[in-house]
């Protein structure tokens, strides 16, 4: 992950003149999307591909025809999907609007529309604004904002590999970032003293850390684990009590089995990973657990593959990727809730599915409902989204060909349809 990310720094650092000047200002949408006839599509139906006709009505799919039609769209030898989704990644909300305004421009390209960023520099509603989130014409983001995480454990080191030397955050100082954090959170009085300041940066959702949990003791105080630590499971579990209070759901990142059991136990919402460095698979009883309720999984499978030698070391790797497979088929075999997930910035979930697609745990199938259906519903559980039927907003890929018959066809992308909008990149 930081092999790659720097990379994507270095090379945004020189592209981005070229591409501030490339992209145009989009041009204002009217309030309400026109009614508009689909002719000719063949639409994804969740098992297969169906030739309809479908309108779009106020934004929303529907069957009948209205009594006013204002434009028709030929989808003449094209073949509808829901948009794609990545449900793990900390690309938007670096503390630079045009950097985010490109990362935007990157995703709508590649068909995502549903993004969730699992810890972010926290953004404003101004900021929110002038990175151009949440319209039709840009992607729709779930921000946990700062993440909550120990004295010294992940993910404070990437405070000194990434913010400083101010390429990620220009404008940001070493000084001035640690006095808008909330800082550390050891403690359940610690978590009650901050959680006004928490809430007060208005997270989407929240986002904590569970490594090596069973060793929490052990860990905490011994230098030598470095930040390969996370947070007093007990203190996880009060963060998900006081969220759930305050309406908001918890993700907690876990890097073993035990750190899944403990997010269980815990009450998480949403566990962010596939357990990244786990030489032992979840349990069983742990799967049938989330599986009923409702727990959702975040895949971030290809990431494990960047990881440095500090956090995944060299001789443990082959039996860690190991247990990875296992561990998708233990949780697919339950029916628990899997959302692609990326984690690393340069990849907008492509990457990942593609991963996903090597490991030969998936057919196609499986993996396009996943990236279409069970990600951005995942994302926006309220919404009536990842599915072309009747009642659900309007929105869509055209594609060139069936994706079932050849996968390529996901990235060759002729129109992008968001809540009866056209938009172009």
């Amino acid at each position: 992950m930081h092999r790659a990310f720097r990379l994507l720094i270095i090379s945004t650092a020189f592209a981005l003149a070229t591409i501030a000047t490339a992209l145009c200002q989009v041009a204002q949408l009217p309030e309400t999307p026109p009614n508009t006839a689909l002719v000719n599509g063949k639409w994804f139906n969740g098992h297969s591909f169906e030739p309809r006709m479908v309108y779009s009505v106020g934004g929303r799919f529907s069957s009948t025809k209205p009594v006013r039609i204002d434009r028709t769209i030929d989808l003449a030898g094209m073949w509808i999907v829901p948009p794609f989704a990545d449900a793990h990644n900390h690309s938007l909300g670096t503390g630079d609007v045009p950097f985010d305004k490109v990362v935007v421009q990157r995703y709508l390209t590649d068909g995502v529309f549903y993004v969730k960023m699992q810890g972010n520099v926290p953004v404003s509603e101004e900021i929110r604004k002038r990175i151009g989130l949440d319209r039709p014409d840009s992607v729709d983001a779930m921000l946990a904002q700062e993440v909550i995480t120990a004295t010294g454990a992940h993910p404070s080191e990437l405070a000194d590999i990434f913010f400083y030397p101010m390429i990620y955050l220009p404008g940001f100082s070493k000084e001035s970032y640690r006095n808008a954090s909330i800082g550390p959170v050891d403690t359940v009085e610690d978590l009650e003293r901050k959680w006004p300041a928490i809430l007060a940066q208005k997270p989407d959702f929240i986002k904590t850390f569970l490594l090596y949990s069973d060793e929490y003791e052990k860990r905490k105080n011994d230098p030598a684990y470095g930040w390969v630590r996370g947070m007093d499971p007990g203190v996880v579990a009060k963060i998900v009590e006081k969220a759930h209070a305050d309406h908001l759901r918890v993700s907690v990142h876990v890097n073993t089995a035990a750190d899944f059991h403990n997010a269980l136990m815990a009450g998480a919402d949403e566990i962010a990973h596939i357990p990244m460095t786990a030489i032992t698979p979840i349990a069983e009883d742990d799967a049938d657990l989330a599986a009923k309720r409702g727990v959702v999984v975040d895949t971030t499978c290809a990431a494990v593959t960047t990881l440095p030698p500090f956090f995944l070391p060299t001789a443990d790797r082959p039996q860690i990727l190991k247990t990875q497979v296992a561990n998708l088929k233990i949780l697919y075999g339950h029916g628990v809730r899997l959302a692609i997930g990326t984690d690393m910035p340069p990849d907008t979930s492509r990457g990942e599915v593609e991963y996903l697609r090597s490991l030969g745990v998936f057919d196609d199938l499986t993996v396009l409902k996943m990236w279409t259906e069970a990600t951005p519903q995942s994302i926006f559980p309220d919404r009536k989204i990842g599915s072309l039927q009747d009642g659900y907003e309007a929105s869509f890929l055209a594609l060139e060909g069936n994706p079932l018959e050849d996968w390529k066809n996901t990235q060759r992308i002729r129109v992008r349809f968001k809540q009866g909008f056209v938009i172009q990149p």
